[in-house]
């Protein structure tokens, strides 16, 4: 297992923002991470893709990289796919593409591991009512209560919007099963391309950024925070609800931004919620 220290997280999160951790670990299989978990009883971070996060500039717990964990892929004999937890989502569409199954190509400019993918039960966007957790079948995971692996089998009422029960447990999602559906290589060739295509048109994916800063909030107040600015971080003035790294931002600036929008829906009445995590040192 890799330890390193004081290692810069840039490339590790997808806002791009500097953050210094003192120590990160990257287990390399589940008993791995039961050593790295019983060796840290102090509060530790669980890392996966980084997409997610604001990091701040300076951790001084540990960090656990979950992006060495498990990068199984495979089909099995009964037809589901058994996908690890470190596997990327572009990666997981390649490979489902590559044995006639698809139905998430949709989810292809999003920078995510499957883990995390499960966690936040990420899909296309509310009112298309698609996510990830349409062809979910099982996953499995460590209790970190009593660090067991467990089992659990996928109830699809208990995933609603950017929501899954591993939100409310105290858990870390190993790999998961899924029945996807058949699907020709041509077919979803087309739907990658489609899929890169809507994301450049409409998507501000030429800066860094967290995706969607909020999953519940104002339309209107987020036509309304375009083009505000904190620093190195902005905005989008192309996508509504999405902060962009103008270059040189730090966790500070986001965070400013982010408090802007709360304090804008609470002067007009409005509830919001934000969807990313900001991590505190």
């Amino acid at each position: 297992m890799k330890v390193d220290r004081n290692v810069d997280l840039y490339s590790q999160n997808t806002m791009r923002l500097h953050s210094i951790a003192d120590t990160v670990y990257y287990p390399e299989s589940t008993n791995d991470l039961m050593e790295v978990l019983g060796q840290n009883k102090t509060d530790c971070l669980i890392l996966a893709a980084g997409s997610n996060v604001i990091l701040p500039e300076r951790l001084h717990r540990p960090v656990i990289s979950l992006m060495s964990l498990n990068e199984s892929l495979e089909v099995l004999d009964d037809g589901r796919a058994h996908v690890g937890c470190s596997v990327r989502v572009q990666k997981l569409i390649r490979f489902l593409q590559d044995n006639g199954l698809g139905g998430i190509e949709y989810l292809y400019s999003v920078p995510a591991s499957l883990g995390g993918l499960v966690y936040m039960n990420g899909g296309r966007g509310k009112k298309y009512n698609m996510s990830i957790a349409d062809y979910l079948d099982e996953v499995e995971y460590l209790d970190l209560d009593d660090m067991t692996a467990k089992t659990m089998r996928v109830r699809r009422a208990d995933f609603t919007y950017r929501h899954s029960p591993f939100q409310d447990m105290n858990a870390i999602i190993l790999s998961a099963f899924f029945r996807f559906k058949a699907q020709d290589a041509n077919d979803t060739e087309a739907l990658i391309k489609e899929r890169l295509a809507f994301s450049k048109q409409y998507l501000s994916a030429d800066k860094p950024s967290c995706g969607s800063v909020y999953k519940k909030g104002n339309k209107l107040i987020f036509r309304l925070l375009k083009g505000m600015r904190a620093g190195g971080a902005m905005f989008s003035r192309k996508t509504a609800n999405w902060i962009s790294n103008m270059g040189d931002a730090t966790s500070e600036d986001v965070c400013r931004l982010i408090r802007r929008g709360q304090t804008l829906h609470r002067l007009f009445f409005c509830q919001c919620e934000p969807e990313v995590k900001i991590v505190k040192e």
